[in-house]
């Protein structure tokens, strides 16, 4: 099971040494109030057919080029890392003005059993990618009967 890493959980519930400090909004919702930030995370569904798997995720902003994805021992795995520079000067009023912004996104996915991995295809377009993992037509049994003596 995942839980969700607070580090300043341990100090907001020590109401009884510091009573008037963390029962005030001094710090109380401060440290909630980035557990709600709108982090870029892209957006990512699986649909599963007769024949495939099919991956969709969002990446808005991402070339296929800053989109990484493999398979390794059953396991899907996308890496995507953008980083973008922007550069405003106005000489004659002497300002300058430098952006920059990057981020990177890791995921991985267990694959099913009957995921063919040599075919899998991946496909980007206009920010969207799409990945399809075709399903081997033929499951392969992994029950065997053992007689008894």
């Amino acid at each position: 099971m995942l839980v969700r890493y607070r580090p300043f959980r341990a100090l907001r519930h020590r109401e009884p040494y510091f009573p008037t400090l963390w029962n005030h909004d001094l710090l109380g919702d401060f440290f909630d109030s980035f557990r709600d930030m709108n982090v870029e995370e892209p957006k990512l569904e699986v649909k599963e057919n007769e024949k495939n798997y099919l991956l969709r995720g969002e990446f808005p902003g991402y070339g296929k080029d800053e989109i990484k994805a493999e398979v390794v021992d059953g396991v899907l795995k996308l890496h995507a890392e953008h980083k973008d520079e922007k550069w405003d000067q106005d000489e004659d009023e002497g300002w300058r003005s430098i952006e920059t912004r990057s981020g990177s996104y890791t995921r991985s996915f267990q694959l099913p059993e009957d995921v063919v991995a040599d075919e899998v295809k991946a496909e980007m377009k206009d920010g969207v990618l799409r990945i399809t993992l075709p399903k081997n037509p033929k499951p392969v049994k992994r029950a065997k009967e053992i007689k008894i003596h």
